[in-house]
């Protein structure tokens, strides 16, 4: 079957998110008296809910969410709007919108904060819904905000459907919904991250996914 819809991650994928996130989490860390997070750290910070980003740093549940509550007052004052569209994102979902594809944003991110990211950066109107999570750890998770978008769209079919994101957690939700799964270079994962995750397609470049979904059958 031919593809017809085509989901995107948001952080990693559409935008570099990174210095807002990083600043916020330096906020709340510091305010927690931790040191700032380090490379290492945050390389496994961005993708994965925030429960788990956290979970990188400390150990205590109690400790995870406070830390949490911080992060998201720094984040929702002024820190999620601290992102670049990566470039010729916005010419990709053109082009596939031209070409008659459907498409939606599956996030990890809460969708109190990925509908206005997606709004400031001129891409709302290139998507039919933009799905984030609605609660913390498991209702997270990539595979949840992904069925909630196939409900949402009434998709009944998920061999039609690419899921086009950054890291394994987006082919982890492509497998647990059975979609197709076509990574991307330029976020927070790697080749060998998403070739684990099962990428059946890597693309460098935004101008390479076109083709990518186009050759799906």
């Amino acid at each position: 079957m031919a593809i017809t819809t085509v989901l995107f991650d948001l952080d990693g994928t559409l935008i570099d998110s990174s210095p807002g996130i990083r600043r916020c989490v330096d906020e709340s860390l510091t305010h927690h008296g931790f040191p700032a997070i380090t490379d290492e750290q945050f390389s496994s910070f961005i993708g994965p809910p925030l429960t788990t980003g956290f979970g990188f740093v400390v150990s205590d549940e109690t400790l995870i969410d406070s830390l949490i509550t911080v992060y998201r007052e720094h984040y929702g004052a002024g820190g999620m709007y601290e992102y670049s569209v990566y470039d010729g994102i916005p010419e990709l979902l053109t082009q596939l919108n031209d070409a008659g594809f459907r498409l939606a944003v599956a996030t990890s991110k809460r969708t109190g904060f990925a509908r206005p990211v997606v709004e400031h950066a001129g891409l709302a109107s290139q998507f039919e819904i933009v799905v984030g999570s609605e609660r913390d750890g498991a209702g997270a998770e990539k595979p949840v905000v992904m069925s909630s978008v196939f409900e949402q769209l009434a998709i009944t079919d998920p061999d039609g459907v690419v899921m086009v994101g950054d890291r394994e957690h987006d082919g982890h939700g492509a497998a647990a919904l059975g979609t197709h799964f076509i990574g991307v270079s330029w976020g927070f994962g790697g080749h060998q991250e998403l070739l684990a995750a099962g990428a059946t397609e890597i693309a460098d470049h935004p101008s390479e996914i076109e083709a990518f979904v186009a050759s799906i059958s």
